[in-house]
Order: structure tokens, then C-alpha cells, then sequence
């Protein structure tokens, strides 16, 4: 954990006007199973199964499977318990969202009586999946009497000896803490400023630090899918695919004085807030293999994404005092009423997966089957995640952050193996599933706990072209978050322990279908 945290400190000295850090670049490659609620009801699994206009987002070629145009959607409810431990005192939080998951048009081509050709059919698709979502709420607190958050403060202004460039240069936390009065220059004894500053934190007291962050948005993915049929035996298919991302964090910080009577501090806060667009682009490409009418294989890759990104953020300071009464400057104040914003790139990992299908049943009829069990094995590899700056604007800093950004998210992070099994049994029109699906962590350092579990259950009708699914899903899934790292890992100072989460989230799907 140390190692870690000296990464990210090392990381810190470069980030002065990037919004964006190594877990970002994780958020963006850490995508859950997603769908219809029939795929999600056995553990995401389907990889050489078929037949489900999710299909256009894990493997293209099961939409080859199609033999009638079909239209899906799946609206779905999510709700999110986060536990948070901090400093030995444990907090938790919920949050429910509605959202659209997934949107699926099929068109299947039936092959021509006179053809001579063992090509069946072509089948296009369009779909919409989602396959991340970012709506969470935390918050923890606890007492410190060490560290606090004003102390990267200090050791960016060390040496500075001129008050007018503290409160202009450094407009994302440091001058607004200049000037609300947080921190402020000592002074020799002829008043001349020294290089070195102070802050009213009354620390060593004990402070009451908490942090609550809200995030909302999600990573959706718009797929154009092709297939062919051949023989009813071999399935190839191919998709292009756009990703898009919409992400906005509020994240503050507080620090309240509960001991120190002599310090005029009362409180203060830092609010962060960020607005992420992002649009992408992918490829994948899948086989699925018919080994007879009762076992399936197949496989997929998927291209790694390419995101043009765009951030917009600002940092407002409000500082609670018993002397000056209440304070508050913004990024606005500094800049003219601009927030800073960025413009870069980033190419989240490649994937590889492979799978395995058993048909209960005899026939490839759908209406003659009575279920099957399906097992996915997906590889992903989160240390490729890269970072990079529009080379026209790009300074010898804007590099040099580039460069540590990436080398922190190869040493952060590792390869990942990904399983999912699920099954369903069919009785007439009604079916009943469940599954299972276990994500390995994406962090190098074993010592932190970053598996995600995925349960999951459900039932489904069809009848006379339509039908109906019902999906639930329960996950578990653990991490960290670090409030703040000290800078300089010179200054004697140390940082915090990340506050560990662990998270429970329930998800209802509901998709409705009709063959068209």
C-alpha cells in the first residue's frame, strides 16, 4: 500500500491543470456485464450461445443466430449501498437511479429458395448497451491528528514570496485557500516574507475530516452489428461500435476544528467538481462454432476504444472562521469566470473471450429445446489503459504528465481474468434462470480487495412473438479511496490510510421484445 501511494504522489507533483488521474482510466475500462434482462439473468454469460440482440456488444456473430427481425428494450432500476471505513470510524450511504440498458433492432435476411449457396442468411443489428454505470454516493469521516488537507497547500507555495502571485497562479485550491485565509505567509522580523507559509488547521489537536463524493453519468455503447449463417453451423460476425461517456464528480472535503478553542478555525470545505465528455470508437469480431445441434464454442476480441475526451472543472474553497466570519473564492474568481477545461485522448485495453454452450434438447429448433448452461472466460488487460495529449497543443509538461500518468496505471494496475456461467430452463413459454458471474481484481498490489461477485436470477415468457424478461442482479464489489496524498514525500509529512469501500448494488431489468 505505501508503494502505491508513493506512485500517486509522485503522480500529484504533475498535476496542475489535468482534472484526470490513473482511476479514471480504470473507470472507463472496468465495464459489468450488461443487456437484455435474459442475458443478464445468467451471469452476463453468452459468449458462444447466440440468439440475443446483446450479442452485438460481446460476441457479433451470435445475432447470426436471428431468423426473424426482432426489437428489444430494457429499461432498468439500480440502487447502490456503499460502506466506507475511515480512520476507524465506519459510515455508509444509498442511492437509486432509473436508466435505459439496453436497445436492440434485429434484421434477419432469409436465404433464397434457388440459392445454391450454404450462406442462410446476413443479419444486420443496431443496439444500445450499458455497460457501466458511475451513479454512487460516499461518504466517510474521521479524526486525524497528523495530516491535513491543507498541507499539499503549503508545500506547493514553499519558496513562493510573492502574496500577489499566491492568489493568481495556482487556481484550483491553492490561492483560494490564500485567499479566504486558510493559509497565509510567515514573515521575518523586518515583515519580509520568508518562503514558507502556515495554516490556521489546528492538527495536531485532532481534526474531523470527511469526504463525501457524488458521481453520476455512464459509459454507453451504440453498436452496428453484421453476421452470416453458414450451414446453420458456423457463425461469423463483425460489429463497429461508439462509445460514449458522460461523467460528473462533486467531490468535498472537510475539516472541521472539534478540540482546539485557541485556533480560530471553525470549518472549511473544498468542492471539486468535474464534467467528463467522452466519444469513442471500437471493433470487435466473433465466431461462434455449432459442434453439433447440443454444443456450442465461441469466441471474441474486442479492439481497444479510442476516446476523445473533454474536461471542464473548478475548486471552491469556503473557509468558516471565528474572526473573519465566512469566506469563500471559486476558480472563477481567479480566471475570469472560466473554468479550466482539457482536451486528450485515451485508449482503453483490448478483450479476449472465449465460450462454451450445452443445449438441452435435440433439435436446433428454439421451440423444441428445453434450456441450456453457458460458461464465458473473458481476459482483460487494465495496465494497457494510455493517456494522451492533442499533440498541436501539447507542452514538455503536458508529456511529461502523459508519461507518468501511464507509467502509474502499468505499475497500479494488472491483467484480469473475468468468468461468467448461467443457465435456463424453459417450461413451454415460461423460462427460469440464474447465474453467476466473478470479476477478478483489476490491481496489482494483492493487498487490496478489488473482485466484484455478480449473482443473479430471473424469468421470462414468450409467446406468439412477444416476450417478456425479468431480471435481478445482487453485486459485491470492494475498493479504496485515497482523500488525499501528501505531495512531497520529502516534507516528513505522511499520508492518510484510503478509506476501504465495499459496495452492494441491486439492479432490476425489465426487457420487452417483439418479433417483427
Amino acid at each position: 500500500m505505501k508503494k502505491i501511494i508513493a506512485l500517486l504522489a509522485g503522480l500529484i507533483l504533475f498535476q496542475v491543470a489535468f482534472a484526470q488521474d490513473e482511476t479514471d482510466a480504470l473507470r472507463y475500462s472496468y465495464l459489468t456485464p450488461g443487456g437484455t434482462a435474459r442475458m443478464q439473468a445468467v451471469g452476463g454469460a453468452g459468449i458462444s450461445l447466440g440468439g440475443d440482440a446483446s450479442n452485438m456488444d460481446m460476441n457479433p456473430a451470435g445475432i447470426g443466430l436471428f431468423k426473424t427481425n426482432d426489437f428489444s428494450f430494457s429499461p432498468g432500476f439500480r440502487t447502490l449501498n456503499t460502506q466506507a471505513d475511515y480512520l476507524g470510524k465506519s459510515e455508509s450511504d444509498a442511492r437509486g437511479n432509473l436508466d435505459i440498458q439496453q436497445f436492440g433492432l434485429i434484421f434477419a435476411s432469409n436465404k433464397r429458395k434457388k440459392s445454391n449457396s450454404r450462406w442462410e442468411n446476413v443479419t444486420f443489428g443496431i443496439g444500445l448497451n450499458r455497460l457501466a454505470n458511475f451513479n454512487r454516493h460516499i461518504f466517510y469521516q474521521g479524526v486525524n491528528s497528523s495530516t491535513s488537507y491543507s498541507d499539499n497547500y503549503l508545500l506547493k507555495l514553499q519558496g513562493e514570496t510573492s502574496y500577489d502571485n499566491a492568489t493568481k497562479q495556482y487556481p484550483f485550491g491553492v490561492s483560494q485557500a490564500v485567499l479566504t485565509g486558510l493559509v497565509g505567509p510567515e514573515q521575518d522580523n523586518n515583515n519580509q516574507p520568508t518562503g514558507n507559509w502556515f495554516s490556521i488547521v489546528p492538527v495536531t489537536s485532532g481534526i474531523t475530516q470527511s469526504n463525501t463524493i457524488s458521481t453520476k453519468g455512464g459509459l454507453n455503447e451504440y453498436s452496428f452489428a453484421v453476421a452470416g449463417n453458414y450451414a446453420n453451423k458456423f457463425y461469423l460476425g463483425l460489429s463497429l461500435n461508439v462509445p460514449s461517456i458522460k461523467y460528473d464528480r462533486t467531490k468535498t472535503f472537510t475539516e472541521t476544528n472539534t478540540n482546539d478553542k485557541d485556533s480560530p478555525l471553525d470549518f472549511y470545505d473544498v468542492r471539486e467538481k468535474l464534467h467528463t465528455d467522452g466519444a469513442g470508437i471500437n471493433g470487435k469480431i466473433g465466431v461462434i462454432y455449432a459442434i453439433n445441434p447440443m454444443v456450442r464454442i465461441g469466441g471474441a476480441f474486442h479492439s481497444p476504444s479510442y476516446f476523445s475526451m473533454h474536461d471542464t472543472y473548478t475548486t471552491t474553497l469556503t473557509n468558516h472562521t471565528s474572526d473573519q466570519g465566512t469566506l469563500t473564492s471559486t476558480t472563477e474568481d481567479i480566471t475570469g469566470g472560466y473554468p479550466g477545461s482539457y482536451d486528450y485522448s485515451l485508449t482503453t485495453p483490448w478483450r479476449a473471450m472465449g465460450g462454451i454452450s450445452f443445449i438441452f434438447g435435440t433439435t436446433p429448433d428454439v421451440s423444441q429445446q428445453h434450456g441450456f448452461l453457458t460458461l464465458d472466460y473473458e481476459f482483460v488487460n487494465y495496465a494497457s489503459a494510455r493517456y494522451h495529449f492533442n499533440s498541436s497543443s501539447a507542452t514538455a509538461s503536458d508529456k511529461a504528465l502523459a508519461n507518468q500518468l501511464n507509467s502509474t496505471i502499468s505499475t497500479l494496475y494488472k491483467g484480469a481474468s473475468n468468468l461468467r456461467v448461467g443457465g435456463e430452463l424453459k417450461f413451454d413459454i415460461v423460462a427460469v434462470r440464474a447465474g453467476v458471474a466473478w470479476m477478478g481484481s483489476p490491481y496489482a498490489n494483492s493487498d487490496i480487495d478489488g473482485d466484484q461477485m455478480r449473482y443473479s436470477a430471473g424469468v421470462g415468457i414468450r409467446n406468439r412473438g412477444f416476450y417478456a424478461d425479468l431480471a435481478y442482479i445482487y453485486a459485491i464489489q470492494k475498493g479504496i479511496n485515497q482523500p488525499y496524498i501528501i505531495a512531497d514525500n520529502n516534507s516528513g509529512l505522511h499520508s492518510p490510510d484510503p478509506a476501504t469501500l465495499v459496495g452492494n448494488a441491486s439492479n432490476i431489468v425489465l426487457t420487452i421484445g417483439f418479433k417483427l
